[in-house]
């Protein structure tokens, strides 16, 4: 693997948890300035400022900040960089585009397969440790987050109108073995199962599951061809994962309820499920194949949203509905109520707390708001408990 003396223990943002996560952004374009001069506090407002008003400019136009054939093309671009690995240091890396709002591009270099000692080399007191860049996926931002005009710190002008950027999972490696340190996902398939079958047992059990089948089984519902669920987690280590294994139980009740109802359904493996999120592990994809649910790896799961899919996503740290609202209208929706900003703004009020969508991961849009108000109906259909679903969950059905 190639190493990379550019990088530093402190350009990598990197958390501790039962569940270890490190994460490195997107290569040096995305590095920021702390240190402003006042002429350069100003230069750099402006142009914020100027970055914003265009961007508004093309999101009133209609311009899509997203859409498949961007997905398409990044998707392409980096199974040829996963295909042709950078083989040592100094050789020439790959270069990605990624496409901005405006129809231009950037170029970054793949990073994947960098390496980044912690510590001091030749320094005895130093780790043995260092941090293994992983094939990235993509860091989906917001039209209020690209939009915002605030501490010019954080602004990255070369990724300025990029809704799509890469992001790095790492690795941390014992150097002198060359062993990864506390691998997290590395738990038996056996024993994720067992928690599966126990998470789809209690829910298929559950009050909440009943009455959502018996809601579902009289309304009317357009031809729906497969499933999509986003962001349901890993089911894998100590935290969530009895919210994450009853998440993916919800995708196996929706199936059997569409194959019941689908005029010429003859079984469930006719409807096809698909689920997306980057921090799947191995056992993931094998306990929920045995189920029938296809793990793809982002962004793929988006190009299997179309007209005639259910899409699930339950407080997603990606903006599922905004970029759903881009590229498709899928006949089902059971994610987040759509909320005015209005509502929003009296429900963060009640709290002490003033709403602020640039700094949520799935906000609601105009865009989104005008998609379920002329497109979709939604359905008094309660979606729970809310330990699993989260709070505000609701059923959208397109109009037809």
């Amino acid at each position: 693997m190639a190493s990379d003396s550019e990088l530093s223990e402190e350009e990598l943002d990197v958390s501790h948890g039962d569940r270890v996560r490190y994460h490195c952004y997107t290569s040096k374009h995305e590095r920021y300035q702390f240190d402003f001069t006042d002429e350069e506090r100003g230069e750099t407002m402006r142009a914020m400022q100027d970055n914003a008003t265009l961007l508004r400019s093309l999101y009133d136009r209609g311009v899509p900040f997203f859409s498949k054939q961007i997905f398409r093309d990044l998707v392409s671009q980096l199974d040829h960089g996963r295909a042709n690995p950078r083989p040592a240091t100094g050789a020439e890396a790959h270069v990605i585009r990624i496409p901005t709002v405006d129809g231009s591009f950037v170029e970054c270099e793949l990073e994947a397969g960098r390496v980044v000692r912690l510590g001091v080399p030749g320094d005895p007191q130093s780790p043995d440790q260092e941090i293994v860049m992983r094939d990235p996926h993509l860091d989906y931002r917001t039209f209020q987050r690209l939009s915002l005009v605030d501490d010019p710190s954080w602004f990255s002008p070369y990724l300025a109108r990029c809704p799509c950027r890469l992001i790095y999972p790492l690795d941390v490696r014992q150097i002198s073995t060359g062993e990864i340190i506390n691998p997290w996902d590395k738990e038996p398939a056996e024993d994720v199962q067992i928690v599966f079958d126990k998470a789809v047992r209690a829910w298929e059990d559950s009050d909440e599951c009943r009455r959502l089948r018996s809601a579902f089984e009289n309304a009317p519902l357009p031809t729906i061809n497969n499933i999509v669920a986003f962001a349901c987690s890993s089911m894998l280590g100590k935290d969530d994962r009895s919210r994450a294994a009853t998440q993916h139980a919800l995708i196996l009740t929706m199936r059997d309820i569409i194959a019941k109802r689908q005029p010429g359904a003859q079984s469930q493996t006719q409807i096809k499920c698909f689920a997306q999120d980057p921090f799947y592990a191995k056992a993931d994809v094998e306990v929920l194949g045995r189920s029938g649910i296809t793990i793809l790896e982002d962004p793929r799961a988006f190009l299997k949203v179309d007209d005639q899919s259910l899409v699930i996503s339950f407080h997603p740290n990606i903006p599922v509905r905004q970029i759903i609202t881009d590229i498709a209208r899928p006949a089902v929706m059971i994610w987040n109520r759509v909320e005015s900003e209005a509502e929003l703004d009296a429900s963060w009020q009640a709290t002490g707390e003033v709403y602020n969508p640039a700094f949520m991961t799935d906000p609601e849009s105009s865009r989104v708001r005008d998609m379920v108000r002329d497109h979709y109906l939604k359905r008094p259909i309660a979606i729970g408990p809310e330990e699993m679903f989260g709070s505000g969950a609701a059923v959208y059905i397109r109009r037809d």
